[in-house]
């Protein structure tokens, strides 16, 4: 009885030994798990950190635009999302993954919020190089400015392009852009300024439109917006134009401001009422073009006036 006692004994132990062994292995394995993701996460967030930082270069100060571009060591994916109503200039936000084994990717970092920036881009973007290009923007004083930002491997097959727009893009060496003609080819995303079938993306310069037809979308633009309309998704394009909106309204205030110290200097402004019809959120881009165009009377007032609040070189 004794020797089966401790043959039960023995059997028990070594079952209570494998079970716990196998435990503890257990845990060790998804703490590891856990610690490579979580360390995974971090360095994606790190990354997306980092590409806002690498926007800094793009600002024009009065240029007529910049360009450069990113390369990652691995495919990657960039994710962004875009919310006007967030205090009171909106946000932006930018996420970061890598491919690791085959065709799957790292679990999604943190977002990184983007406030002072208007990024026109698509919401989800894949690839191993990006070209960034920015666009000062006037209205009528300068605004800010406008960054795209397209894969290296996207082409864009302009047709028919307008000669001030095609001088705008060819000073920036943009390898993506091909300006088509008889003589070259292009595969790609065709961007039509004219009525030609097929097009992904048609332009109309009298309506200020641009449609983008696999989405079925038709966005408003003035101006170098333009270029984020051909280069964004809508939802992002609408939400950044809002997001400037707002900042047009803080600068009109800082304006009126102004007026109210050069009238303490017997220096009369005649555009106080004019840019106080100026305040108000925009509904949508379709609104851009009463915008604009209220915009210029202000201009036009501005010029004439013996006391100009600001600078309008790049404002038509």
């Amino acid at each position: 009885m004794r020797m089966k006692k401790k043959g039960v004994a023995l059997a028990f132990n070594w079952i209570f030994a494998i079970l716990a062994g196998g435990f503890i292995l257990f845990l060790a394995i998804y703490g590891a798990g856990k610690f490579i993701k979580t360390s995974e996460r971090a360095i994606y967030t790190e990354t997306a950190a980092s590409l806002v930082g690498l926007t800094d270069p793009l600002e024009t100060g009065f240029a007529s635009g910049k360009a450069h571009e990113i390369s990652f060591k691995k495919k990657s994916r960039l994710f962004f999302d875009c919310d006007e109503s967030f205090r009171v200039l909106g946000r932006q936000r930018i996420s970061f993954s890598e491919q690791t084994f085959g065709d799957k990717y790292g679990e999604q970092g943190e977002w990184i919020t983007i406030k002072d920036k208007y990024i026109f881009v698509e919401r989800e973007l894949e690839a191993k190089k990006i070209y960034l290009f920015s666009k000062p923007f006037f209205m009528p004083y300068k605004i800010s400015d406008l960054i795209m930002m397209v894969p290296a491997s996207q082409n864009y097959c302009f047709h028919e392009t307008p000669e001030t727009i095609k001088e705008s893009l060819e000073g920036l060496n943009l390898k993506n852009i091909i300006f088509k003609n008889q003589t070259n080819e292009c595969e790609g995303i065709d961007v039509c300024f004219s009525n030609k079938v097929g097009c992904e993306i048609e332009v109309s310069e009298s309506r200020g439109t641009v449609f983008k037809k696999e989405k079925g979308k038709k966005v408003h633009y003035v101006g170098d917006l333009l270029y984020g309309a051909i280069f964004s998704s809508p939802e992002i394009y609408e939400c950044n134009v809002k997001r400037i909106k707002k900042r047009i309204d803080e600068l009109t205030k800082i304006y009126l401001e102004k007026i109210d110290i050069i009238e303490r200097q017997d220096c009369q402004s005649n555009v106080r009422e004019k840019l106080q019809s100026v305040m108000g959120n925009l509904d949508s881009s379709s609104e851009l073009i009463n915008l604009h165009s209220l915009m210029k009377d202000v201009n036009s007032i501005n010029r004439l006036s013996d006391c100009r609040l600001y600078d309008d070189r790049g404002f038509e």
